[in-house]
C-alpha cells in the first residue's frame, strides 16, 4: 500500500508541473492528455523490466509509439503494427525465457520448483514438509493442488494460459502466507478457503483481480497476494 502511496504522490506531483510546463508554452507540440498517459506509462515498464514481465514492457512501449507517432513520424506503423509487434514480441520472449529456465526440479530451504506444465495437467505440489511451492503454465492450462499443513510462500508463473489452483486443503502458518504472481495473458482463479483473510497487493497492468462468494472479515490467518500481473485477470473464490 505503501508503494502505491508512493507511487500515485510521485504521479501528481509531475502532473502539477507538466500543467504548468505546458501553459508556459516549453511543450506547445505534445498535448497535455498524452504527457499524462506518459507518466501513468511510464512506471508500468520499469516495475516490468524489474520483474522480465514482457508483455508489460513491450505493450507500453506500443502505446507509447501510438501517442507520439507523429512527433515521431511512425505513424505508418501505428496503431496495429506496433500492437501485433509487441503481441508477437512477447510471445517470442516468453518462449526463449522459460525454455532457458525450464527443465529444473530440486529441493531447496523447503521449496519445491517444478517446470512450468504443459497443457492439461493435475498434479499435487506441496508435500507434507513443504511450506514453500512454485509453479506455473505456459502457452497451456493446469489444475494445481496445494495441501501443506504450513503453508509460507507460493509463486505463480503464468504466461498465455489458464490455471486453477485450490487451497482449500491446505493451512496457513501462523505468520500467514504470501501468494506472488508473475503473470501475463492468463487467467487465474485461486480456491481459497473462506476463514482466510485476503490482503491483495497485486501491481495490475490492463488487468484485474476479482473476489467471489466473499463474506465478512474473520480472526482466521492472512495470505497476501502480490507481484504483477499484466493483460491478465485473477479470480479470488472462497470456499
Amino acid at each position: 500500500m505503501k508503494n502505491r502511496n508512493w507511487f500515485w504522490g510521485v504521479f501528481f506531483v509531475a502532473a502539477a508541473i507538466l500543467v504548468v510546463v505546458n501553459q508556459l508554452g516549453y511543450l506547445a507540440n505534445i498535448g497535455l492528455f498524452s504527457l499524462f498517459l506518459t507518466l501513468l506509462l511510464l512506471p508500468i515498464i520499469i516495475k516490468s523490466v524489474i520483474r522480465l514481465n514482457f508483455a508489460g514492457i513491450l505493450f507500453p512501449l506500443a502505446f507509447l509509439c501510438i501517442i507520439y507517432a507523429e512527433p515521431l513520424k511512425i505513424t505508418n506503423l501505428t496503431p496495429w503494427t506496433v500492437l501485433i509487434a509487441a503481441l508477437f514480441g512477447s510471445i517470442g520472449l516468453s518462449i526463449l525465457y522459460k525454455r532457458k529456465h525450464a527443465g529444473f526440479h530440486f529441493h531447496h530451504n523447503g521449496c519445491r520448483h517444478d517446470k512450468n506444465v504443459k497443457f492439461q495437467d493435475t498434479s499435487i505440489f506441496a508435500d507434507e514438509d513443504e511450506n514453500a511451492v512454485s509453479f506455473g503454465v505456459n502457452f497451456s492450462s493446469g489444475i494445481k493442488y496445494v495441501n501443506s499443513p504450513e503453508l509460507q510462500k507460493v509463486r505463480i508463473n503464468a504466461d498465455f494460459g489458464a490455471l486453477k489452483v485450490y487451497f482449500d486443503n491446505a493451512r496457513l502458518s501462523r505468520g500467514g502466507a504470501e501468494i506472488d504472481f508473475n503473470a501475463s495473458f492468463a487467467g487465474i482463479e485461486l480456491y481459497i478457503p473462506e476463514t482466510w483473510n485476503v490482503i491483495n497487493n497485486i501491481n495490475v497492468n490492463f488487468g484485474s483481480v476479482k473476489e467471489k462468494n466473499k463474506k465478512r472479515e474473520s480472526e482466521g490467518p492472512a495470505v497476501t497476494l502480490t507481484g504483477n500481473v499484466s493483460f491478465s485477470g485473477v479470480e479470488i473464490i472462497y470456499v
